[in-house]
């Protein structure tokens, strides 16, 4: 992209005697193309919330404190060379991400550059977590990994039974995920040995963990497992099928989607607290955030697909927004925005509160992956086969100083230069506004810190 600097000089005239000076005050910037909104994230390396795993944190809320983008800036794509259901996981600037394609890749989560990939031989539906600079995740061929997240290296592999499309979850030390084998497993996250293992039925759901507990949805119900010794503290009754939606915990409560309606469940005992009947089928997980809970359903008898907002204690609605598409991505939720994937092919960005569109972006296919967001930028890939980042794009710098005499006889040639840089490192054209209702012609493209 090319950035529009406009640089405005003040002239005064005394007599024969032309007196320019730089004015920053005077300098704006814009791109060419839409506005832009600067939501950049200045936090170091040890105070970005990263996104490690499924749905950002062990609860599965969904929520991050990040600042996220108010346009649909695209700053990269990659291209795998298969769909990507996986949803990416972002940490100390680096973003993995699962491919059909049989390949996990760690990508530069900046430039979108390729840092490495490990080839597991199956496709890979399994979101990624990252614990203590190791990178956990399952695949189709039945196989739970982990590698360096650093450089790709393998560790150590474990065999289940079936395959494995569950998200992993690391915590003490642990790893807990599910099988299409109908079990739960805990396995020792720095060797790969089983520690247990709880029978159910073929197990999609991601665990949850929180208080010490395990919480996954299989054969219709909700399980309660203790994280320690992997015994059952309680299930619910049959729910109407429990599929793909992942549990997610926060204030005493667990929700989670199931059948055509969505849940909340005391965490203690399991005891139903409310549902909410929605219009179709829900896959997709619950996000939490300010008293609210976000979810998307797919209707079963038509193309099209909602997303939900419901008041986290009641359970009542606040607002619904209707997609092109069955909604199968889990929602993320950050700088009072929602953002989530459709069956559209689109990517939608709404208010939080609200539910109204801010914006959306089509991609080349279905979007079941479900976003990630980090360090001011969103991350979700496509059937299409690529890995999408965006972020708001920013202006150029105000230059520090405009280089030139200050002193000229009418008439008199002079030359003036100035030097700015652009965050997105794009290029960048000058305008030199002289502020008698004169203009320079525009002068460019520079490359961002060239003069």
């Amino acid at each position: 992209m090319q950035k529009i600097l406009v640089v405005c000089v003040l002239i005064c005239l005394f007599g024969a005697t032309v007196l320019p000076a730089s004015y920053h005050g005077g300098i704006e910037a814009q791109a060419e193309s839409i506005e832009m909104s600067n939501q950049s994230n200045d936090n170091s390396d040890f105070s970005v919330d990263w996104w490690p795993m499924f749905h950002h944190d062990l609860c599965h809320t969904g929520f991050s404190t990040s600042s996220a983008p108010q346009t649909n800036h695209v700053k990269w794509s990659y291209t795998t060379a298969g769909k990507v259901h996986s949803s990416p996981t972002i940490v100390n600037g680096k973003l993995y991400v699962g491919s059909n394609d049989g390949k996990i890749y760690c990508l530069d989560a900046d430039t979108g550059d390729f840092i490495w990939n490990y080839t597991t031989g199956n496709a890979v539906w399994s979101t990624p977590a990252i614990a203590d600079e190791k990178l956990y995740v399952g695949s189709w061929g039945g196989k739970i990994y982990c590698l360096d997240a650093d450089t790709g290296d393998f560790i150590w592999n474990y065999t289940t039974g079936d395959y494995v499309v569950s998200s992993p979850a690391i915590y003490n030390g642990k790893l807990y995920v599910g099988s299409g084998d109908c079990k739960i497993y805990c396995l020792d996250a720095d060797t790969g040995k089983l520690i247990w293992n709880y029978t159910t039925s073929p197990v999609l759901s991601s665990p949850a963990i929180a208080d010490g507990k395990v919480y996954v949805g299989a054969d219709a119900k909700i399980y309660c497992l203790d994280a320690e010794t992997g015994e059952l503290i309680w299930n619910t009754c049959d729910l109407g099928c429990v599929m793909d939606s992942s549990p997610a915990v926060a204030d005493g409560k667990v929700y989670v989607g199931a059948g055509g309606y969505i849940h909340c469940l005391d965490a203690e005992t399991g005891e139903s607290i409310w549902s909410y009947l929605t219009g179709g089928w829900v896959w997709s997980s619950p996000a939490i955030a300010n008293g609210k809970i976000y979810v998307g359903s797919i209707y079963v008898d038509s193309e099209d697909g909602e997303i939900y907002c419901l008041d986290a204690d009641t359970g009542e609605l606040i607002w619904s927004y209707t997609t092109g598409g069955g909604v199968y991505s889990s929602p993320a939720i950050a700088d009072g925005k929602l953002y989530v994937g459709s069956y559209d092919q689109k990517i939608y960005c709404l208010d939080a509160d609200t539910g109204e569109l801010i914006w959306s972006y089509t991609t080349g296919d279905r979007v079941e992956s479900s976003p990630a967001i980090a360090d001011g930028k969103l991350y979700v890939g496509s059937n299409d086969g690529k890995i999408y980042c965006f972020e708001d794009n920013h202006p150029p710098l105000i230059p520090d100083e405009l280089y030139g005499p200050q002193n000229v006889e009418v008439d008199e040639s002079c030359s003036y230069a100035a030097c700015t840089t652009d965050p997105d490192g794009d290029d960048i054209y000058y305008l030199f506004d002289w502020g008698d209702d004169t203009t320079s012609d525009w002068l460019g493209p520079y490359e961002s810190g060239e003069e």
